[in-house]
């Protein structure tokens, strides 16, 4: 079943400063949104943790890999992508909150447990693309005739293209050289008068 949750029982670690306890398996996660693109899991996602006591708290120091799938912000098709990030986790026993400096993101240990799943998902967020591409050179679908570029060629003039960069100066230059002639004419007639 899917979840957002890898829950993890620090038992002894938390009783022996310096104690460690690495981590290595597989987890389930749900699909996540960023921006407007949705990533859909293709199957488990991987990571590896490091969890140690350094008195203050629990320090998590691990990686996650995940294989999603999504759609091509240029073309719409479907595309797979291979997520990897790094993370760092805090977590303190409740009551230990004090003295923790305001941007230090940190979890609470609840009944001698914590949630890795969070740092999991924040991870792999962090890494997703705002603009996945299927490949680099995709050349996108027309938005003029809606033709995909990669598979066909395209008929409509260059011009007529709203992502061509230069449609809109060829809006404006011949209404500014028009107002230009018209200025000119006018300034001609504006001489200094004399006494």
């Amino acid at each position: 079943m899917t979840t957002e949750t890898y829950p993890v029982d620090l038992g002894a670690l938390l009783d022996e400063l310096g104690a460690e306890r690495v981590i290595e398996d597989e987890v389930e996660l749900a699909e996540f949104t960023v921006g407007d693109v949705t990533f859909v899991p293709e199957g488990p996602a991987a990571f590896g943790v490091s969890l140690t006591n350094t008195g203050a708290g629990v320090v998590g120091d691990g990686w996650v890999r995940e294989a999603v799938r999504t759609e091509c912000s240029r073309c719409l098709v479907p595309c797979s992508l291979e997520l990897a990030g790094t993370f760092e986790a805090f977590y303190v026993r409740p009551g230990q909150e004090e003295g923790i400096p305001e941007e230090q993101e940190y979890e609470v240990i609840r009944e001698g447990r914590v949630d890795l799943g969070p740092a999991l998902r924040a991870a792999l967020a962090i890494e997703a693309p705002f603009a996945p591409l299927h490949d680099p050179e995709c050349a996108g679908i027309c938005p003029t005739c809606g033709a995909d570029r990669n598979v066909e060629t395209c008929s409509c003039p260059e011009e007529a293209r709203p992502d061509n960069p230069f449609a809109v100066l060829q809006r404006i230059l011949p209404e500014r050289q028009g107002a230009g002639a018209g200025g000119g004419g006018q300034g001609g007639t504006d001489e200094p008068h004399g006494d």
